[in-house]
């Protein structure tokens, strides 16, 4: 077996670079040379404890990398392909699978949370949960289908039409992520509340109207009368302000990924004066190869979110001792 290195957390708090070796593989799964894998929030949860994760385990969930080698029983790629990855295994079994919802399954478990994932320079993959991606893909583009992923999932369940006002609470990357495809959906005004002023840089920078939500009251109190409300946020108050500011009859989107266990308050009266609709969105279904298309389309404009990174930088970054501008740390394995 031929070792590689790898970014596991151990325990709550405790992170380490270490070797690995190169996974085996069943009849239906296949081996990849990682490409690149990107740095979730999700990743930071585990480390701290915040977030359900099966430990020890390699981090990461969004993936890309080349087949090195098939399983007896697979049909779907061959070596040499370019791959982006689906980390979720589904039961099949359970109650949501069985009523069309796998993404919700009962039992689920996940690659980077339950079972070793793309932090490392090789993984061991199922291959139903594999997409093909045209060959000459910038692979730290191809890692991103997971979250651009979801958020196709989150916006098909708000139902965000064409003419519509939003506003996207929170400028991190699934942030720039909602702006870019509200804008592709044809919504006719999309503000961000930002308080952090790189990341309303980047969105002003691609074209992006933004409030500063500490220094600029008055502008964000004059926010009002929204159709859709997107909090990608996840602290404060933020989810209070998105239903007060939401029209009569609009819709919420609970994005972020608030801590197992955190409460926030809110005016349930408003949400029933004003017929809100709040909903909720957790990972994806049926959305991938969308994702996939978009990517290899250019219609995403990735390059400005994007900082490649190494395995000893992303570890800083999950720690949060490294650069505080860096708004998609992506690893890049040689």
């Amino acid at each position: 077996m031929t070792e590689s290195h790898s970014l596991q957390v151990l325990k709550p708090g405790q992170m380490e670079i270490r070797p690995l070796e190169r996974p085996a593989i069943g009849d239906h799964e296949v081996l990849l040379r990682v490409a690149a894998c990107g740095i979730c929030g999700t990743d930071r949860h585990i480390y701290h404890g915040t977030f359900p994760a099966t430990l020890p385990v390699v981090l990461g969930h969004e993936i890309a990398g080349w087949v090195v080698e098939t399983g007896d029983k697979v049909t779907k790629v061959k070596t040499g392909d370019l791959v982006s990855v689906n980390p979720n295994i589904w039961c099949g079994r359970c109650q949501p699978c069985l009523e069309g919802q796998a993404h919700l399954c009962m039992n689920m478990k996940a690659l980077g949370v339950d079972l070793n994932g793309g932090m490392a320079h090789y993984c061991a993959v199922p291959e139903q949960l594999l997409y093909k991606m045209k060959p000459d893909t910038d692979p730290l583009k191809a890692c991103l289908a997971e979250p651009v992923s979801c958020v196709l999932h989150g916006i098909d369940r708000l139902r965000a039409r064409a003419g519509c006002r939003a506003a996207v609470f929170g400028g991190g990357f699934i942030g720039q992520l909602m702006l870019q495809v509200l804008r592709l959906q044809g919504i006719s005004e999309i503000t961000l509340v930002e308080p952090v002023a790189y990341k309303r840089q980047i969105a002003e920078r691609l074209g992006f109207r933004t409030i500063d939500p500490v220094h600029e009251r008055e502008a964000l109190e004059q926010l009002s009368e929204l159709d859709v409300a997107i909090d990608c946020a996840g602290a404060g108050d933020v989810l209070a302000q998105c239903i007060r500011m939401t029209k009569r009859g609009g819709r919420v989107l609970v994005f972020a990924a608030y801590p197992q266990g955190k409460e926030v308050p809110i005016e349930p009266y408003a949400v029933y004066r004003k017929e809100i609709s709040l909903i909720g969105s957790f990972t994806y279904p049926d959305t991938q190869l969308r994702a996939v298309r978009m990517i290899e389309s250019g219609q995403l404009l990735l390059d400005p979110l994007i900082t490649a990174v190494d395995l000893e930088q992303a570890m800083s970054l999950i720690k949060g001792e490294a650069d505080s501008t860096v708004l998609k740390g992506v690893i890049k394995f040689a």
